[in-house]
């Protein structure tokens, strides 16, 4: 064979093989810009979905957060009204307990002797009051009167041998079954709404 023969055969080899490689390289280039574009949508689609899921996280965050707040401001307040409460209390029972000292106070029970009478609703009954009261049979007959003015109807009422454990009356049938309790501790529970109302800044309907 020629030296020129064997220059073209080489030369059709080379060729081929530098189309070959041609091909493969530009497959190689396709077949990386296919797995790039696929893992770019991956990653979109992975960070968008991270996104999402800490965007989640962050509102169940934020819910929780203003839940403990919610939460610690009503136990605040129920603490807060509690102590109030309590605070009124004592000193509502103090000036009643001051108030026993002063010429006032006969009206007062009187007033509660009359109110218990009418709401036991007896013609007859027996009163009774704590050691920290006195009771007289003129102070029977004023409340009487008041019953009479208010109601129209007649009672009778007599004194009790019985003393009360806290400041106060209460009247009661005579064989002592049924009874009206008006002692301080017993209207600051029945007042409790009027008690509330005016915690609350709005003015009381009733008077303790």
């Amino acid at each position: 064979m020629s030296s020129e023969h064997t220059d073209q055969l080489f030369e059709g080899i080379l060729q081929s093989a530098r189309g070959e490689a041609d091909a493969i390289i530009s497959r190689g280039e396709r077949d990386a810009q296919v797995v790039r574009a696929s893992s770019d949508v991956k990653i979109s689609a992975a960070v968008e979905q991270e996104q999402k899921a800490t965007t989640k996280r962050l509102d169940q965050i934020a819910r929780m957060e203003e839940s403990t707040i919610r939460n610690l401001q009503r136990r605040h307040e129920v603490s807060y009204s509690e102590r109030l409460r309590k605070m009124v209390i004592d000193l509502v029972s103090q000036k009643m307990a001051d108030l026993v000292k002063s010429p006032k106070y006969r009206s007062v029970l009187v007033g509660w002797i009359a109110e218990a009478s009418v709401g036991l609703n007896l013609s007859e009954a027996e009163v009774s009051c704590s050691f920290r009261e006195h009771l007289d049979e003129q102070m029977l007959l004023d409340a009487q009167a008041l019953v009479k003015q208010t109601t129209g109807k007649t009672v009778h009422l007599q004194l009790s041998d019985r003393v009360l454990s806290s400041q106060g009356i209460e009247v009661s049938s005579l064989d002592g079954k049924i009874a009206y309790n008006n002692q301080v501790g017993t209207r600051l529970i029945r007042h409790e709404r009027d008690l509330k109302e005016l915690m609350e800044g709005q003015l009381p309907c009733r008077n303790v």
